[in-house]
């Protein structure tokens, strides 16, 4: 199994090709938004956290795709200020789907 292709862009990240748990930034961030456009209804995008202090690995979010593989229709806005988040990874379930980070 690949670990997918995290590529680092103006307005944060944007992840596909694997299918194994990757780790998209280990640091803390500031994410404003997420959005996920899978290719088929079936697909999904886990995301996890480290809670700081603790280590221990958090489920934080996840998507499952529509019909449409168009990534305005499954996103979270966190505000302009955006939401902390620590070891920030993702699960794809298909090597087509497409994760995008946007950060504050």
């Amino acid at each position: 199994m690949a670990v997918a292709t995290v590529t680092d862009t103006e307005y944060g990240y944007s992840i596909t090709g694997g299918v194994t748990a990757t780790t998209i930034n280990s640091g803390k961030m500031w994410v404003k938004a997420l959005a996920f456009a899978g290719d088929d209804a079936t697909d999904t995008a886990v995301l996890t956290t480290i809670e700081p202090g603790a280590g221990a690995v958090t489920s934080c979010y996840k998507f499952k795709a529509t019909t449409d593989d168009d990534a305005s229709y499954q996103y979270a806005y966190f505000g302009e200020e955006g939401v902390p988040m620590t070891g920030l990874a993702v699960t794809l379930n298909d090597t087509g789907n497409y994760l995008y980070v946007y950060l504050a």
